[in-house]
This record gives C-alpha cells, structure tokens and sequence, in this order.
C-alpha cells in the first residue's frame, strides 16, 4: 500500500533515524553541480511562463510537491518533482487533458497476464519512437528489432516487468506482469548483407506491449520521422547507408549522451512530454521557453544583488532604509517596475552570522540572485542547514567564533531573505566597482563571509 505520510517541510519529517542512516545526508553538500540539465532549465522556464499567464502560482507548485508521497519524494531530483507537480496541475485544471499527455508519454502501461497472441501468430516489434513512459537504457527490447517482423514461437507465461520497476516503481509492494513471448526472426530479415543461411533465424524474448499484429503498419515511424531524423542523424546522411550503420551511430550518439549527462531521472521524460504537449496545445512556444531560459540563465541578475551589497557599504542611510524596508528599498534602487517576492535584508555583524535556507520547496530571490544552486536545492542542505548550521557552514570552509550567533531564516512563505555580508576592514578605501567584484552569491546566500 503507498504510504500516506507527505511530504510538508523536509526539516521536520526527517527522522533522526534517517538523519543517522541516509547516505545522503551523511554526507558533505556536493557543491561541484552548478549546471543543470537542458531539460531541468526548461521544467525551471515553463513555470515561470505559467505564472507570467496566470495559469499557475508557487503556491499551486508547492501543493503538488507536498502531495507527493514520502517515500517516493525522497528518490525524486528537485526539478522531477516540479515537473510531476506543474503536470499534475495542469491535468487537474484543465490546461492539458490526460489524451494531450498521453499522446507524448505514452498510455499508462497496466499489469495483465491477458494473452493476445499465440503460438504462429505474425508480430511486428513496435518503432522506438512509439509514445512510451519507459525510456532508455531501461527499455528491454533490442534496437535492431524495431519494425521488424516476426513469429511467436512460445507463449512463455506472464513475467514481472522490469521496464516497470526501472521508471514507475511508485509502490513496492505492486506486482506488475506482461505477457512474455518467445519471438523468432530470420536473420536476413534483420542485418542487411548477413552472410549465413537464408533460414537462419534468431530468438528473442519480448514483452507483449512491445507487439503488434504484423499486419498492422507502425504508424509511429511516419509520425515520428522528422523528429528522429533530426535528433539522431543531423550530422549524417543516411540515404546511401547500410541499417546497420543507422543504429551504430544512433547507438553511439546515446551513449554519449548518458556519459555525459547521465542516465535519464525516473521522471525526466515526464518533464519533456509536458513540455511538449504544452507546446502543441499552444500553451507556450518555442520562442518563449527559449527567451525565458536565456532570462533565468542572466549574469546581470546576480550583479543586482552584489549592486544592493555595495551600496549598503557605502550608504549608511541606504543601509537603514534597506534593513527596514527590503522591498521598497530594493525596487526603487534597482528600478523595478514590480517585485515577483517580499524581501527582508539581514546583515552580517561580528556577532551575528546569518543563513538563508528553505526547507519546504527551496524557495530563493531570485529577482536579484538569479537561478539558486544546486546544493541549495538539494535534500542534504535544507534538511542539513536549519539542524546543524555550524556544520553546514564548515562544508563552505565558514567557521565562526563559538560566541557568534547565528541565525537561520527558513523562507516558508512568499518572502525572501537577502545577506548583507560583513566587508573585509582592509578595503575601506576601494572603488565601487573593486568593491563588487568581491561579493559573491554564496556570501549573499550567508554559507560564508567575503575572503580576500
């Protein structure tokens, strides 16, 4: 049975059991992660348009988030978990229909020990562009059998599915089964230019979702053409080559895709087909994910913050106004025309060190930070940070004096928290701009004071 424990704020629902056991959390922050994935900065891009046409809010996302299961949470990357809450959101008010998903997702893939084929019966083994939630490296049919046909030559019982457990195991304790048949194809039919028998023939076990009748065409190859040509082969022209050389070179352009970003997130393919059943529904464009990706990724965002910093350096007045109105404050200094959040500005003294942290779904200011890093996003820091901050701060090479106090801000609402962080003496007589060169996200953030 799925557990009903949710999740609220990950602070308080870790055990101290699991805070002794998870590896996770046992470990020190990895800080080497700076660059997310293409698809996490387009899940990222699609709920800020989504709010831009008021067709979702954080607090919507929050709730998505919080519905998701513990135990299930806890193996989710954050931006899987935005994604499973922007989808869920989407299908509840109506902006997309479980159809407009399924088109690009592929139809929920139902245990059944219901036998469609039998012993003699003409197969075609489905095209791997066919609408699937199980994607690679998990899928457990070979590739040089895509399109191919065949004859059942056993009904070989129904087996647990391994497809399943690799990309849906929401519940352990499910026993999920299809059909697995023993399927026989001649070689000739399957390697251009084999050099053997005409009856030779190779055997392989398929699942029965990968089948259809022979008779009927896979319409999946047509529709998805284009789109795989240019996926897979925009630097090769095909026409003169052999099949062979097809799956090779798609084979080779794979695994360098996964060397290189790793193996794909349980829910990441989740995350593309919303994206692009949104973009066929005329949702979002291409265009404006790709402008709202380019505004996320901004440099001069971040500068807005090290600007507030600075100033509060050399404007004692600025600095007072600042410490009692964030908001105002910062939207008349940086000319904003609106604010996205409330802020509160927290300074830096010698006997109070303060740290931001948001322990329900990372909330972070970005209007003046830009895109929060992946160790603030991640379980260990907002578990970590508001238990044992010393420790945390350590991790950033921060260690302060056993009388400093320190401070922790959870940002559980709609307000945000900005660092003043404390200026090195030595440069009272810098300029503005060697002033800002100095001031770092990660001081603005309070995980550690300015060094020179």
């Amino acid at each position: 049975m799925v557990s009903l424990d949710r999740v609220s704020d990950l602070a308080s629902i870790t055990t101290e059991e699991e805070m002794k056991n998870d590896k996770e959390l046992l470990q020190p922050l990895d800080r080497s992660i700076e660059e997310f994935a293409y698809w996490e900065q387009q899940v990222d891009a699609v709920l800020s348009l989504l709010i831009r046409k008021r067709i979702m809010n954080a607090d919507m996302l929050r709730k998505g988030i919080e519905s998701i299961d513990k135990s299930i949470y806890n193996k989710l990357s954050y931006y899987e978990r935005w994604a499973i809450s922007i989808t869920k959101h989407c299908l509840e008010s109506g902006v997309l229909t479980q159809e407009d998903l399924n088109k690009k997702y592929g139809l929920p893939l139902h245990s059944t020990d219901e036998q469609l084929f039998h012993i003699g019966d003409k197969v075609r083994v489905r095209h791997e562009n066919y609408a699937t939630r199980w994607i690679k490296p998990h899928l457990r049919t070979p590739g040089y059998l895509y399109g191919k046909v065949g004859i059942i030559e056993r009904c070989c019982g129904s087996y647990s599915n391994a497809e399943y457990f690799a990309y849906d195991n929401t519940d352990s304790t499910t026993i999920h089964y299809q059909p697995l048949y023993r399927v026989r194809f001649n070689q000739k039919d399957i390697w251009n230019h084999y050099e053997g028998d005409t009856n030779d023939t190779i055997d392989v076990d398929i699942y029965q979702h990968w089948l259809m009748p022979a008779s009927q065409s896979d319409s999946s190859i047509e529709e998805n053409k284009d789109e795989d040509y240019q996926k897979y082969n925009f630097d090769h022209q095909h026409k003169d080559h052999d099949h062979d050389h097809i799956h090779e070179a798609r084979a080779i352009i794979e695994q360098t895709a996964i060397d290189r970003e790793g193996i794909p997130l349980p829910a990441q393919h989740l995350a593309e087909s919303l994206i692009s059943a949104l973009i066929d529904k005329n949702i979002i464009n291409h265009e404006e994910l790709r402008k709202q990706i380019e505004i996320n990724q901004a440099s001069v965002i971040e500068l807005r913050g090290a600007n507030i910093v600075v100033e509060a350096w050399l404007n004692p007045e600025f600095k007072e106004r600042l410490l009692k109105d964030g908001t105002n404050t910062i939207m008349e200094f940086l000319k904003l025309d609106k604010k996205s959040d409330d802020l509160i500005v927290v300074e830096n003294t010698d006997k109070i060190h303060n740290l931001i942290v948001c322990t329900l779904c990372s909330c972070y200011p970005r209007q003046i930070l830009g895109i929060p890093p992946g160790w603030y996003k991640s379980r260990s820091y907002r578990v970590r940070a508001p238990r044992n901050p010393r420790l945390v701060l350590k991790e950033f090479g921060t260690i302060l004096p056993n009388d400093m106090k320190i401070q922790v801000h959870d940002s559980t609402s709609d307000i945000r928290y900005l660092v003043i962080p404390r200026r090195p003496a030595n440069t009272q007589n810098w300029s503005r701009e060697q002033l800002l060169s100095i001031v770092t996200r990660d001081s603005m953030v309070g995980v550690c004071d300015i060094t020179l």
